[in-house]
């Protein structure tokens, strides 16, 4: 008797401890999924604000736009999808250049070179 109350015991600490381990990894993974969440939708605000408006439409300054393309260098993982965005936008303002879309123009191109590296 007093070894099966040994093995109960001992089974019991198992499925403790395995219990709290499948919790502890489900709860990291809803973190981690989260975090991507996160980060995915600081990247689609970014993009906006590169293309010249905001989330809900309304036109952005210039200057906002500048430092939201830098801002795209940060987003690596999504390059796929930040560098066919920035080449279309220096196909777009390519036909418009003066003094202002010049900076456009090198922001654009510095960012491209920086996600093109990874």
């Amino acid at each position: 008797m007093a070894e099966l109350l040994k093995y109960i015991s001992l089974i019991t600490l198992c499925g403790t401890a395995i219990s709290f381990a499948v919790g502890l990894i489900k709860w990291i993974d809803q973190r981690n999924r989260e975090q991507e969440q996160k980060q995915f939708e600081a990247f689609h605000k970014m993009v906006c604000i590169a293309s010249g408006v905001n989330e809900s439409g309304q036109t952005v300054k210039m200057v906002q736009q500048i430092a939201a393309i830098y801002q795209l260098q940060a987003y690596k993982q999504y390059a796929f999808a930040a560098v066919p965005v920035l080449e279309l936008l220096l196909f777009e303002y390519d036909s418009a250049k003066d003094s202002r879309t010049q900076h456009l123009d090198k922001a654009i191109k510095e960012t491209l070179y920086v996600l093109s590296k990874h």
